[in-house]
């Protein structure tokens, strides 16, 4: 299949924080561990054929129909999520063939992209990162329109990990595209998105994009108090990841981290 370019679009004393960058093998394990595990190369079902492309632009169709006749903010907010959920699937789609395919979109990749743009509902190629960054007004509005809805879970978890994934390129302790201030609200976002997931999946990923985005913090808060209280709770947070899901890829991601942060 013809490529074609991307758009640009009790009693022991507070163990210390250690504050330099990773480097050398700690940093290329991590990185391989990062990359295996935010990647998520294309599997057979997200192979993007004829039929694939036309799908992901009728659900992306389909669910903006619902928006412009959904009257009161249940239904808005319903038809919003699905919106969202539409393009955030298309916009992991895209993704992940261009990681699959060197940077570069297939011919049936490029027409969902174009079939967007058309729409404009096409997401951002943003060249710092190398990826599509995932559009979140839809999504937003759901969670505004009905914070309490069954739905808004899965809404402002789908905004958590696009924050979490959007935000570094190779060194994930090295922000691109946020402030520090926008890390600390992450942080709180995904503090309770674990306990009401419903999938079981979903619910590990936040587990974990917590426990990381605390010691992401614990590194770069700009003062030592603040470090120091962000690191004892990212090594409280990485200690019970990795204990609660010790088969899981991140566990080592996470064990590495709590080394990195002086922990066991």
């Amino acid at each position: 299949m013809t490529d074609a370019l991307a758009p640009t679009g009790a009693g022991q004393p507070p163990l210390p924080v250690r504050r330099g960058r990773w480097a050398g093998p700690w940093l290329i394990v991590l990185v391989v561990l990062f990359h295996a595990i935010g990647t998520h190369p294309l599997c057979a079902h997200d192979i993007i054929d004829t039929d694939r492309a036309n799908d992901l632009v009728a659900a992306a169709d389909a669910a903006a129909a619902r928006v412009k006749t959904a009257t009161g903010s249940g239904g808005q907010g319903e038809a919003q999520f699905a919106l969202g959920m539409a393009l955030a699937e298309a916009t992991a789609v895209l993704n992940r063939d261009l990681a699959a395919h060197n940077g570069r979109l297939t011919v049936n990749a490029e027409l969902v992209f174009k079939s967007l743009a058309q729409r404009d509902m096409a997401p951002a190629f943003d060249e710092a990162i190398g990826r599509y960054r995932l559009p979140r007004a839809s999504l937003t509005d759901a969670v505004r329109l009905a914070p309490d809805a069954p739905y808004a879970p899965q809404a402002r978890f789908e905004l958590v990990k696009a924050g979490f994934y959007e935000s570094f390129v190779i060194d994930p302790f090295e922000l691109v595209g946020i402030k520090f201030n926008d890390l600390e609200h992450q942080i709180a976002a995904a503090a309770a998105l674990a306990s009401t997931l419903p999938s079981p999946d979903d619910a590990e990923e936040a587990a974990f994009i917590h426990a990381v985005d605390l010691a992401r913090a614990a590194r770069l808060a700009p003062e030592a108090t603040a470090a120091q209280a962000y690191a004892d709770q990212a090594r409280a947070a990485l200690g019970a990841f990795a204990k609660g899901y010790p088969e899981s890829m991140r566990a080592a991601t996470a064990g590495l981290i709590l080394k990195g942060l002086g922990g066991n």
